[in-house]
């Protein structure tokens, strides 16, 4: 048997379009400072990828189950409302045989 190390790193997206595919492997609440979600993918060659969350991010990706196979792609930015800075937007596909097909 032959042990391979596992070193996630964190998923980085510069421009509309970006994205980061695998099996979402574990979910974590209240990580660091600002008690953000982590969701950690799987991507096809066994490398671990870490992915922090956001508001719009986390609301998308409470649909998705542990094992699940997920895409995620980076949009860009919102409209900055109310003196908030610009959202972060995201497009999350799953992969899953028993959503219904309109």
């Amino acid at each position: 048997m032959a042990y391979k190390e596992i070193n996630p790193g964190f998923w980085e997206f510069e421009k509309d379009g970006d994205f980061i595919e695998g099996v979402l492997i574990q979910v974590q609440k209240g990580v660091g400072a600002n008690d953000s979600m982590l969701y950690s993918i799987e991507g096809s060659e066994g490398e671990v990828e870490n992915v922090w969350g956001s508001a719009i991010l986390d609301q998308r990706m409470s649909l998705v189950k542990v094992s699940e196979k997920v895409k995620i792609t980076y949009k860009g930015l919102g409209e900055a409302k109310g003196g908030h800075k610009a959202p972060k937007i995201f497009k999350v596909e799953v992969d899953r045989e028993d959503l219904p097909k309109f």
